[in-house]
């Protein structure tokens, strides 16, 4: 399997949307961070540390990383319910509009 999902397991917010997004797709693996080795997430993709992953969620597919807003993004493309609306994440400034809002979510996720 070449494609992971890998987010912060202690958020209870990333873990219930990790767990809505493994029930809406197929093929991929889901990971928490904690419970990897750095050794492990270098295995993954050579760019992956403990403190890219603290900042956001990470999508790895066929060997290329997709941080934050960009993983969820590419994620949606492998769901059955919302393959069909990515195209709207592609609309000039929405992707803009995706970073923003997910550095908010960076700093509430705890509080979510």
């Amino acid at each position: 399997m070449n494609r992971y999902f890998i987010f912060d397991g202690n958020c209870d917010f990333c873990l219930r949307l990790a767990t809505y997004l493994k029930k809406q797709t197929s093929d991929i693996e889901f990971l928490s961070y904690h419970d990897l080795k750095e050794t492990d997430l270098l295995k993954i993709h050579s760019e992956l540390t403990y403190e890219k992953c603290q900042g956001e969620v990470q999508f790895v597919y066929n060997g290329i990383r997709y941080p934050g807003f960009f993983a969820f993004r590419k994620l949606l493309h492998f769901t059955k319910k919302y393959k069909y609306l990515v195209f709207l994440l592609y609309l000039p400034l929405v992707p803009f509009m995706g970073m923003f809002l997910f550095v908010l979510l960076k700093k509430i996720r705890h509080k979510l």
